[in-house]
């Protein structure tokens, strides 16, 4: 049983507050940067982020003992919580608060917005592996998830940012995120390290 986290994990929160202040930072003082970065992409999908990715969610997947998924499927009751929480109360909230604190600003606005309607398929996974929660349950929800925000985050966008800011008498100006584009997006960065972890654990274990 390990009884003590690594320093990285342990220190996990300060090192991701950190990498985004020299983020901003080389951003600030090297305006160049971004504009190299950006032309490292194949349409939507920028390659040095998608690598990040793969190699960060890989190892979670890897443990992930995909026999128990079934019996994980057959708790009704997690996945309902868990698609309220996210696809009825989460989207409302964050244009609660995206009301409350930027309704003269509509780009910020509708920036928070885009934030808050993407539910995190990603992290959740890595901080479940640090708190050692059951990575069956996880991985359950991460695909629930994924599945729900190829589905309705497109529809989410024209509801939260196009029509109910207009209804309230708000500024605000059209986005448009078409399913196809989440649809890559999602199976990029999340269906890759799903089946390297899925084959690399029935092929190396």
């Amino acid at each position: 049983m390990q009884t003590k986290l690594k320093f990285a994990d342990r220190n996990l929160t300060v090192l991701i507050f950190l990498a985004m202040a020299v983020g901003i930072g080389l951003g600030h003082f090297f305006p160049a940067i971004p504009n190299v970065i950006s032309r490292l992409s194949v349409g939507t999908t920028n390659i040095p982020l998608a690598i990040g990715l793969l190699l960060m969610l890989y190892p979670p997947l890897a443990k992930v003992d995909y026999s128990l998924l079934p019996m994980a499927f057959k708790n009704r009751k997690v996945m309902g919580i868990s698609v309220l929480l996210n696809w009825i109360v989460g989207p409302l909230l964050m244009f609660v608060i995206a009301l409350l604190f930027l309704a003269d600003e509509p780009e910020y606005r509708s920036g928070l917005i885009l934030i808050g309607l993407a539910r995190c398929i990603a992290m959740v996974l890595v901080w479940n592996d640090l708190a050692k929660g059951n990575r069956e349950y996880a991985a359950l929800l991460v695909a629930l998830n994924s599945i729900f925000q190829i589905l309705t985050y497109g529809f989410f966008v024209w509801l939260f940012i196009n029509v109910l800011p207009e209804k309230l008498g708000l500024a605000h100006f059209t986005v448009t995120v078409a399913i196809d584009d989440v649809m890559q997006s999602v199976l990029l960065y999340l269906g890759i390290p799903f089946v390297t972890g899925y084959l690399s654990r029935y092929w190396l274990i």
